[in-house]
């Protein structure tokens, strides 16, 4: 499937029926050979590589306003590496973090390149989550973490700390979104910008439209872009024991599948995420990315009832898409579903208004510098607004904890006096209370004899018989 999916992709729209029988011949005849071997890469007809472009201003970013949280004396005077061991000593001894403890770390690192940060700050979260104080968590530690791991380059951890939420505890919101996707598309890292968009659709909230944008634009670069990272699997893997070991157990679970969260193919989580977002996206992308969607995503149903929908109806889809959906559809193994959808495509084609040639690619991008441009200044003004809530909350909730430490002090130290005082009190008291205590003393003359028991009684020694014995004469 994929390897027709990619041949459609660098082919003209025009020759998808002769380029799909040479790709199944030539697989036929090459089955050794590579994809990357198989298929040389050849810019051909009108989709290409899609370029990065600048959705956002560097405004978008807060820079100085972000930097400003270094300046405040109570994140200022904390020393990194003096403050993690702290952390970690306290984690061993008691056996849970403070999650204001946790936020003042992150918001401290003022050097996201440094070495040994990503693990740091993925240990220090992880071990938040697995405390009773992850519900206390603040709103910017989950800003902090992210920020933090995005500018120092630790694409690994963020998306690892993305794909496990019930792990790590990191929920980004959808301004923190925006900045990853548009810092990921800057970078073509067009596998990790798709990630992100698939972490709103497992969360259901695509959010603004300007999220909405630059998630259907992330997928589409996906799809298109023949260079891009692999999509690996952060699914923690369990060992296996060496030893055969037997557990027993009282029933046995029947394997269930929610087709949601236990998605792992990169193909359904971007074809889901399109599918998904679309509806929300009018026009030519809403149409085409929601077509294009349901047949990544393998729902023939979906697809086949989406495709009769807009036949009927007067507004086209991108030819593009039409020839990416034939690739998917040539793959599919049931012969009846395959020809219900050659079926239906083929109506839409013949449709007076079903297919226009256009380019989608430039249209995603248009709309999402349209979505962009309108959002970028009430976004900017809500980010400020949020570092100086942030700052105070932060302020409160150390208060609160300094609160918390000194009535744990004072408790510690009224129990200890009590106990001073009990003590003096009892040897003051002493010869008063002498009846009392000597109740409380064993009584040595009473001695504890074992009862014999019937079962097992005591047996007499026998009588030793004296046979030189001669008794006396009277």
């Amino acid at each position: 499937m994929w390897s027709s999916f990619k041949t459609c992709v660098t082919s003209p729209p025009g020759h998808v029926a002769l380029d799909c029988c040479f790709v199944y011949v030539l697989c036929a005849f090459l089955p050794s050979l590579r994809p990357a071997e198989r298929f040389p890469r050849v810019q051909k007809g009108p989709l290409k590589t899609p370029e990065s472009r600048h959705f956002l201003s560097a405004n978008y970013r807060c820079d100085e306003s972000w930097n400003k949280r270094l300046e405040n004396p109570l994140v200022s005077n904390i020393n990194l590496g003096d403050f993690y061991y702290d952390l970690n000593q306290k984690y061993k001894r008691e056996g849970k973090v403070s999650a204001i403890d946790v936020d003042l770390f992150m918001n401290r690192i003022d050097d996201p390149d440094a070495e040994g940060v990503a693990e740091e700050v993925e240990e220090l979260v992880c071990r938040l989550r697995c405390s009773p104080e992850t519900v206390n968590t603040l709103e910017s530690t989950h800003y902090a973490v992210v920020r933090t791991l995005l500018d120092g380059g630790h694409t690994s951890v963020l998306m690892q700390l993305l794909t496990q939420p019930m792990t790590y505890g990191i929920f980004p919101d959808h301004l923190t979104c925006n900045l990853l996707m548009h810092t990921f598309l800057q970078r073509k890292d067009y596998t990790a910008a798709a990630r992100v968009a698939s972490y709103l659709m497992l969360q259901e909230d695509f959010g603004p439209p300007l999220t909405q944008a630059l998630a259907l634009t992330s997928c589409y670069h996906y799809i298109t872009s023949e260079d891009k990272q692999p999509w690996q699997d952060y699914t923690p893997k369990v060992e296996e024991p060496k030893e055969e070991v037997k557990i027993r157990v009282k029933f046995l679970r029947n394997p269930y599948f929610d087709d949601h969260f236990d998605l792992k193919e990169p193909d359904h989580l971007v074809g889901k995420t399109l599918a998904w977002a679309s509806p929300l996206v009018p026009g030519l992308v809403g149409r085409s990315c929601e077509v294009l969607g349901w047949a990544l995503y393998g729902k023939w149903d979906e697809l086949e009832a989406a495709l009769n929908r807009m036949k009927s109806g007067k507004e086209p889809i991108a030819a593009s898409v039409v020839s990416l959906v034939k690739c998917v559809i040539e793959g599919v193994e049931d012969l009846q579903v395959r020809e219900q959808l050659i079926s239906a495509l083929a109506h839409l084609e013949a449709a007076e208004s079903g297919v226009v040639e256009e380019d989608l690619s430039a249209v995603i991008m248009q709309l999402a510098q349209e979505a962009a441009k309108e959002a970028e200044p009430l976004d900017i003004k809500m980010q400020e607004e949020n570092y100086c809530r942030w700052e105070k909350e932060r302020e409160e909730e150390y208060q609160k904890q300094v609160e918390e430490y000194r009535k744990k002090k004072l408790m510690a130290e009224i129990e200890h006096k009590k106990q001073d005082l009990a003590g003096k009190e009892e040897v003051i008291f002493f010869f008063d209370n002498m009846n009392k205590l000597s109740l409380l003393l064993p009584d040595k003359r009473k001695k504890f004899y074992p009862k014999k028991s019937p079962a097992y009684p005591k047996k007499k020694r026998p009588r030793v018989v004296d046979e030189a014995y001669v008794p006396p004469e009277v």
